[in-house]
Parts: structure tokens; C-alpha cells; sequence
């Protein structure tokens, strides 16, 4: 990939495709990311990710699109901003839908990106 916003679509790729081998392919065994999601809930451990992915992906409900809104790239240390509009449908059967910023780092290790930090965080009703 010859520049990092094609690193950051290509993560979002395995995410929208729900494919859990390329997705596990961002780790790295002696860097442990961490996750946090929407609701403040923080997971951390390239293990636990992998296994929460997992879980996730065998929902088709949902459906996520975003903005990559701002990427920075410099040395081996990467990071992209995004909007995000996620739609899902609850256990009762009534769709509903969140509105997030979606922060990621990553880190060049071995000429590779892998994923280090996965914040998301619940907009303001009205930004």
C-alpha cells in the first residue's frame, strides 16, 4: 500500500466484509492493542479483540459507513479520525442507529501496519 489512508480503508475493509482472518492480521503478538467501544466498555489484548470481532461479525444486521475525516502519518506511527453512522437492529427487533468518532493508531512494525489503539466515542446529538 503506498500511502496510509489506503492502510486505514483496508483495515475498514475487513471490517464491513466481517472477515476475521485478514481483520487478525493488524496484531502483533508483542504489541497488545485496546479497544474501546461506543458504550465505555475497554477491552484490551489482541485476543480478546480478535474473539469480541468474532462475535460481532456473526450479526448481518448491522451496517456501518464512515468519513475518514483526518489521517496523520509520520514515522512509524500512524493515525486516522473517523465519522462514523451505525445501524443495527436491536434483540427486540426495532432498528436503531449510533453516531460515533472512531480514533485510530497504528504502528509500522517489520515494513507492516498493525493496530494499536481503537477508541470510539459517542457524538453530541447534534455535532
Amino acid at each position: 500500500m503506498t500511502n496510509f489512508k489506503e492502510v486505514v480503508e483496508a483495515h475498514l475493509q475487513t471490517i464491513q466484509q466481517r472477515d476475521i482472518g485478514t481483520f487478525s492480521s493488524y496484531f502483533h503478538p508483542e504489541y497488545e492493542c485496546s479497544l474501546i467501544l461506543p458504550t465505555g466498555c475497554r477491552c484490551v489484548g489482541n485476543d480478546a479483540i480478535v474473539d469480541f470481532h468474532k462475535e460481532w461479525f456473526k450479526d448481518t444486521d448491522w451496517q456501518m459507513s464512515y468519513e475518514i475525516v483526518d489521517t496523520f502519518c509520520g514515522g512509524d506511527f500512524g493515525y486516522a479520525l473517523l465519522d462514523v453512522t451505525y445501524d443495527d437492529v436491536s434483540q427486540d427487533g426495532e432498528p436503531y442507529q449510533l453516531n460515533y468518532w472512531l480514533s485510530l493508531l497504528f504502528k509500522k512494525v517489520d515494513n507492516k501496519w498493525i493496530l494499536l489503539r481503537d477508541q470510539n466515542t459517542m457524538k453530541e446529538k447534534d455535532s
